[in-house]
């Protein structure tokens, strides 16, 4: 009996034991992963404390996990702080994730691979897509502006399509050739402006030789790598993205003109002048001529002119002529040719991800018309990522892409007859009127001031580009053991562009030859293979990390072209139907073959060594030369990790950093080493070749050898974060066109002419300044200090040369030993004589600093420009540049602002030769602030010289009279976001929406008033259309 009772008693406490288990491993601890905007992260891992995935969220952002016992569980997502919680019983639990660049266990993009940022030894500087995207631009080159110390990426046009970014990596690193850094895309190069922004993930840009060496000859400029997005592994995911915007005006002044009244009593006084000062006539035949010279010119557009005196500056009476009804009326030019620009695009992609494929695609469509009424662009593009898992040891990947790209119009060009900008600034006065006020016709005549009608011949030209870039990578990937990789790549990459420009008869430019239409096309093949090793093991606490290579590179370009002239019709406008047709093709390229390697090894995460090696051959260059060898050594030292930094608990990251290595640049020119025949030159029909280039079989590669050292530094949990660099690169045998004696045949050949030096120092501070109850508000800068000079010329011999930017020679150089790269050279002006209004120049002898026609502020000087000496009178490199950006989010809502600034440096600007006039120009309008500073007899204190009519070409030369200060800071982009609340959203099926607006270029601060002060890289401003102020409205929905 007892033995049964206790038996019984037994059976009830083990049922009870295990009731009590059963209902310990029942409980599930769920929860929502959200980032700091309040937005779902899909994807993000679930793992216990051994590492083992028990969930990843959906496309909400949920997550539930069944637990049978107490744990500790881990959220984590590439590009987001690490979260861990205590899992005990059954809870909700929603989680935020920052997902920030702080983050010290981010994997970042190097190249031919990823490492971990803590690991890096390089300077590498990593953007993720909500930076990107905050900018609000139609191309990824301005996005990155004031966001990487280092970079400069200057949008020096508002023209659609011609509006990208150049940008330029710690100073000017050649001569010759290329200036701008490498860029890839999925590891394949590619073309940042042709990309839609929104299918990017992250961009990381390789800075230093320890990172971008690997790239060899391709790489002295520095590396841009961008990678494209992926699919989350959960349900699929549909995102749709529509913003539709308006640029309503420009985002400075730009050369205002003096209002008509203004501007014909400034040309009185030229006619005038051009009497007196010209011919010593008296006031009263002068005033005579001048006032003839004004209705002979303007009588026809039915006005008529009148003096109440006889001096120089009179106001002249402007008045009705022939009773042609515009008396006191003017027509306004700006209001014809410009318009408010909409500008609107579209997103479509589809994402998803399951054990075994992973997929990713888009379509984009943009459309952006431009303040120029003639002007449109139009974009389309498309991208399919697609990677498959073939059992456990084969891995495939395609990264196909598509951008179609149309675009019509006038180009930035400095052109009387065809720059809007410029006509309505220098050229167009508003007693020009587009109609014969006689007939009501449209005018056809050229006016005056060698402008043309475009109201008119605008309907009698067509100019148009279209551009298809297609881009196919295909990466096959063999597992072949735990940390072993087999990769191969095969990239082909096609550009055909095709250009169409047709002038009728009628046009000023098809009435010689009864009309003529071209066509062009150019198509451009790059087809790329790279097979690689790459290895990874760790053994205790040593990592070691290893990759070799083989890479070849081919590359083609095929060009035609058909002129058709005599057209049958004015409807048809194609070569094949004209009555006179020539033609002209032909194709050149080049190719690279290399071999590469890269060794990492770590201890502990705490000590880090790396090299890298790379052996090019080029058919740029001869037999001789063609092989160049690139390498660079760095290492690193993560304080954090030794053990006496556990008393310093504020610090949270402090790692110092140093690299060394070379980098190579080929010339520009695929045969320049050779010498070359033209077959131009023919006689009856036969065909005849002459010489046209010089011999140089020791052309060489240019070298860069690149110094880094960095600390990286976090307090408080990385709350407060920041980077300081010191860079120093040595460009060696750099490329540059020389003159030669002219007993040759030849002007100039290219040879290898010197060296320069870039060093400085960037500086990055960020932090979190209020991170508590769902607000946060987060701000950085960055700023760079950089020197560039010329440290040595071969020969010896200055080298003057021209702006490269634009065919208009604008701003002259030279390269001078010790002196900056960017060094203006022209004439040094003095300013205005008070005493006439003369232009006053430094004659700077070199022997005699007080030799000249006359003394001026202790200094020798002249009024005659001959008899001066041309110096260095500016330097293009600013002291320091950088950004400024900030950004406050709370729940939904997350504004931003970014900002850029530029402090010292010169600008040369070679537009307001133009509407700054002395006299050469005499049917020209001038600028308000030219008229506002002229001097007269009753104004001496004028900075600008007064009008003379002697065809006074000053304005014209090369001199310090058009350098200005170009500091400034400039309100770049504002962005304001909603995501509205998951309740109402999904009534609507929509997992997530939300509402955002921008603007562009809102405000600028500068001494430079005249135009933009945000001009190219070689520090000039010319007749490129303005930047303007663009305002944004859009929606983001998730499905």
């Amino acid at each position: 009996m007892k033995l049964k009772r206790f038996l019984n008693a037994s059976m009830i406490l083990a049922f009870l034991a295990m009731s009590q288990t059963a209902l310990a491993q029942a409980f599930t601890v769920q929860g929502r992963v959200v980032d700091e905007s309040g937005e779902p992260m899909i994807g993000v891992a679930v793992t216990n404390k051994d590492g083992n995935t028990l969930g990843v969220t959906d496309a909400d952002g949920r997550y539930s996990i069944e637990l049978n016992s107490p744990t500790k569980l881990k959220f984590t997502f590439v590009g987001s702080e690490t979260i861990t919680i205590d899992a005990k019983k059954a809870t909700q639990k929603d989680i935020v994730m920052r997902q920030t660049a702080t983050a010290l266990d981010d994997v970042v993009v190097v190249g031919y691979g990823t490492q971990k940022k803590i690991n890096l030894t390089g300077a590498v500087q990593s953007i993720n897509s909500k930076d990107i995207l905050r900018a609000n631009v139609s191309n990824g080159s301005s996005a990155l502006q004031g966001i990487v110390p280092g970079l400069t990426a200057v949008q020096s046009s508002g023209q659609p399509g011609n509006d990208q970014a150049s940008l330029k990596l710690r100073g000017l690193g050649s001569l010759n050739s290329s200036t701008s850094p490498l860029i890839l895309i999925d590891g394949v190069e590619g073309d940042f402006n042709r990309i839609d922004l929104n299918s990017i993930e992250t961009i990381s840009v390789l800075k230093d030789a320890a990172s971008a060496s690997i790239y060899g000859s391709r790489a002295s400029n520095g590396v841009i790598l961008i990678t494209t997005k992926k699919g989350q592994i959960g349900k699929p995911v549909v995102t749709l993205k529509a913003e539709v915007g308006f640029t309503p005006c420009w985002a400075t002044d730009n050369y205002e003109t003096a209002s008509v009244q203004e501007n014909v009593n400034m040309l009185y006084t030229v006619f005038h002048d051009a009497r007196t000062s010209g011919k010593g006539e008296t006031d009263e035949k002068a005033a005579a001529y001048a006032i003839g010279q004004l209705n002979s010119r303007f009588n026809k557009h039915g006005y008529q002119f009148t003096t109440n005196g006889t001096g120089a500056y009179e106001n002249v009476n402007i008045l009705e002529y022939d009773n042609s009804g515009r008396g006191g009326k003017y027509y306004d030019w700006d209001k014809a040719y410009f318009r408010t620009a909409i500008y609107q695009t579209y997103d479509m992609s589809v994402s998803g991800a399951t054990q075994n494929t992973n997929y990713y695609t888009s379509l984009s469509y943009t459309q952006d018309e431009g303040r120029l009424k003639m002007n449109s662009f139009d974009r389309v593009s498309g991208r399919l990522n697609l990677t498959q898992k073939v059992g456990k040891f084969l891995e495939l990947t395609t990264n196909a892409s598509l951008a179609r790209t149309k675009k019509s119009g006038y180009n930035d060009t400095r052109n009387t007859g065809s720059n809007y900008f410029m006509q309505t600034r220098n050229l167009l006065w508003g007693l020009y009127w587009p109609t014969d006020y006689k007939t009501g016709e449209l005018w056809t005549e050229r006016y005056g001031s060698y402008a043309y009608n475009g109201l008119y011949y605008d309907k009698e030209w067509e100019n148009g580009s279209t551009s298809t870039k297609i881009i196919a990578a295909e990466t096959l990937t063999l597992h072949l053991m735990p940390g072993l990789d087999l990769r191969s790549i095969y990239s082909y990459d096609n550009t055909t562009v095709k250009d169409h420009i047709y002038y009728s008869a009628n046009h000023y430019k098809g009435s010689a030859d009864n009309g003529n239409v071209n066509e062009y096309r150019t198509t451009y093949e790059k087809m790329v293979t790279s097979t690689t090793a790459n290895y990874t093991g760790t053994f205790d606490k040593h990592t070691v990390g290893t990759m070799v290579g083989f890479e070849a590179e081919k590359n083609k370009t095929d060009y035609v072209r058909a002129t058709g002239s005599n057209l049958a019709v004015s409807t048809i406008h194609t070569v094949s139907t004209a009555g006179t047709q020539t033609s002209a093709g032909y194709s050149w390229g080049n190719s690279m073959v290399s071999v590469l390697s890269k060794l990492d090894y770590n201890y502990d995460e705490r000590y880090f060594i790396s090299g890298s090696y790379r052996r090019d051959g080029s058919s740029r260059l001869s037999k001789q030369e063609r092989w160049g060898n690139f390498w660079s050594v760095a290492g690193a030292w993560n304080i954090m990790r030794e053990g006496f930094m556990s008393k310093y608990s504020f610090l949270s990251n402090l790692r110092i950093r140093a690299s060394y290595g070379i980098n190579g640049t080929l010339p520009s020119d695929n045969y320049g080493y050779m010498s070359l025949m033209s077959y131009t030159s023919k006689y009856m029909g036969n065909p005849g070749g002459t010489i046209t280039t010089v011999t140089n079989d020791k052309l060489s590669w240019e070298t860069s050898y690149n110094t880094n050292v960095g600390i990286d530094f976090g307090f408080f949990g990385q709350r407060l974060r920041g980077t300081v660099e010191y860079f120093n690169r040595d460009s060696k045998n750099l490329l540059q066109d020389v003159p030669i004696s002219m007993v040759t045949g030849f002007s100039s050949t290219l040879r290898n002419v010197g060296c320069i030096n870039n060093h400085g120092v960037e500086v990055e501070l960020s932090g979190d300044i209020i991170d508590s109850k769902g607000w946060l508000w987060s701000a950085g800068a960055n700023a760079t200090f950089l020197r560039s000079e010329v440290k040595e010329l071969y020969g010896g011999a200055d080298i003057i040369w021209y702006d490269p930017t634009s065919s208009d020679s604008r701003a002259q150089y030279v390269y001078r030993e010790g002196q900056s790269t960017l060094a203006f050279y022209g004439y040094e002006w003095a300013g205005v004589d008070k005493t006439n209004g003369k232009n006053v120049y430094y004659v700077n002898d070199p022997k005699n600093g007080k030799a000249g026609d006359f003394e001026y502020n202790g200094r020798g000087a002249t009024y005659d420009y001959n008899n001066a000496n041309y110096t260095i009178i500016g330097n293009a490199v600013p002291k320091v540049y950088g950004g400024i950006n900030t950004s406050v989010s709370y729940k939904g809502i997350a504004l931003s602002l970014g900002f850029t600034y530029k402090i010292g440096g010169d600008l040369y600007d070679g537009a307001y030769m133009d509407v700054a006039d002395d006299g050469y120009y005499w049917e020209r309008i001038r600028a308000k602030s030219y008229y506002n500073n002229l001097w007269t007899p009753d104004h001496t204190n004028g900075t600008e010289p007064r009008i003379e009519g002697v065809d006074l070409d000053d304005p014209q030369q090369y001199s310090s009279r058009h350098l200005f200060n170009a500091s400034y800071l400039r309100l770049k982009n504002l962005s304001l976001a909603y995501t509205l609340p998951k309740a109402m959203t999904r009534k609507a099926f929509i997992e997530n929406a939300r509402l955002f607006f921008t603007a562009s270029n809102l405000w600028t601060i500068a001494k430079y008033k005249e135009a933009d002060p945000e001009v190219s890289e070689y520090g000039t401003r010319g007749w490129e259309t303005p930047i303007g102020k663009t305002f944004v409205v859009g929606v983001e929905l998730k499905f």
